[in-house]
């Protein structure tokens, strides 16, 4: 018995940390993966704000998949079709802070993406080639992007 009770505390102390989170942790940064199927509302949100690539994928008689990922209250959803993807700028990407509301963001991107958490709000760094961008997507209605790439 009195070997039983420091092992109990033992592993309720290692569950704790993970349920006892609320928020992310500032300076944290998050690689973005792709990994999901859409809910209804996301579903409904990528086809009512991408319907011209839903439009054009159509048309060109190839399928369009639809994939997000989630952290916190960033939806990124990325669509995925050869009639609609480009070479050079990768896939279109919706990213959403409100499922209900217009996306923060609309741009071209490869899944390489990173989420990173600072003290002046969420940042999105989408990588293309030798451009690196990054996009404020907090706390703003339409996002605040500028070129960081090494000169």
């Amino acid at each position: 018995m009195s070997r039983i009770l420091p092992m109990l505390a033992l592993a309720a102390m290692t569950l704790l940390p993970a349920t006892a989170r609320a928020e992310t942790i500032l300076g944290q940064r998050i690689f973005v993966e792709f990994a999901f199927d859409l809910s209804t509302s996301e579903l409904a949100a990528a086809e009512r704000y991408g319907a011209t690539y839903f439009t054009k994928a159509k048309a060109a008689g190839r399928p369009l998949t639809a994939r997000v990922a989630r952290s916190d209250s960033t939806i990124l959803i990325s669509l995925e079709s050869v009639a609609i993807c480009e070479r050079a700028k990768g896939c279109p990407l919706l990213v959403f802070r409100d499922i209900t509301k217009k996306p923060v963001l609309e741009r071209f991107a490869f899944q390489n993406l990173i989420l990173d958490y600072r003290e002046k709000g969420t940042f999105l760094i989408l990588r293309v080639w030798n451009t690196t961008t990054e996009c404020l997507v907090s706390n703003v209605l339409r996002a605040k992007c500028k070129d960081v790439s090494p000169k």
